[in-house]
């Protein structure tokens, strides 16, 4: 038969195949080769086996992270007729040389930004200051205000890797204050550029590897109150 990993790379003799007889007992155990294909030992047959042979193919269910096995059986049917001339006709099911598994990989990992709002002139009171991160585009990805004591963080990013999906490579993503018009307040016009690099790490994880400003994203704004009088 043949063994098919979606979503990542096929290694030889990572995953495994048990040959089993009528009575449920393991025969022969083999693995794949790089191509992804396997076989069993010949079966030999003598007069003393005519009739029909019932057999079970099935994958064995390794330890491998990331991989979702393939719990299909294989029903194979092995008929002995002797041929009279010293030889046996051994006619196998279609499904002898067919045996064909199919296994998904999937790897997930997550990053998350975070920063500090100092307001320098007076108290700083929790939510007054808003901050939003844009993806690549310029889209908006969400937007947070800030705690108390002037700390936030967006939520968490997930990236995927599978056969549907791949989140591997280069993210770049910025962040910005959003200028809301506070009375006296002087905003910070910075602008973080954030790059994430998403590698796998083929156990089921991905490498997600940030620049350092990604939980430094700091702003600083200042607050200032005027009034005037006049005497006549």
């Amino acid at each position: 038969g043949e063994k098919t990993l979606e979503g990542r790379e096929l290694a030889e003799g990572e995953f495994s195949f048990t040959l089993y007889d009528a009575n449920g007992d393991e025969i022969e155990t083999v693995q794949n080769a790089a191509d992804g294909s396997f076989a069993f030992s010949a079966l030999t047959y003598t007069e003393a086996d005519l009739g029909e042979h019932t057999y079970t193919v099935k994958e064995v269910k390794g330890a491998l992270k990331g991989v979702t096995y393939d719990d299909a059986e294989y029903k194979i049917t092995v008929t002995v007729t002797d041929n009279g001339d010293g030889t046996l006709k051994v006619v196998a099911s279609d499904n002898a040389k067919a045996l064909n598994f199919v296994n998904s990989y999937e790897a997930k990992g997550e990053t998350s930004f975070s920063g500090k709002k100092t307001l320098e002139g007076r108290d700083l009171a929790e939510g007054e200051f808003s901050f939003t991160l844009y993806d690549s585009e310029g889209s908006e990805i969400e937007t947070v205000q800030n705690a108390a004591d002037g700390s936030f963080a967006f939520s968490a990013l997930e990236y995927v890797h599978n056969k549907d999906h791949s989140d591997l490579g280069v993210h770049s993503y910025t962040v910005k204050e959003v200028q809301s018009g506070l009375g006296g307040v002087t905003y910070d016009e910075t602008e973080y550029a954030i790059t994430v690099t998403v590698t796998d790490n083929g156990d089921g994880t991905l490498e997600v590897a940030v620049t350092e400003n990604a939980t430094a994203l700091d702003f600083v704004n200042t607050y200032e109150a005027t009034g005037e009088t006049s005497f006549s």
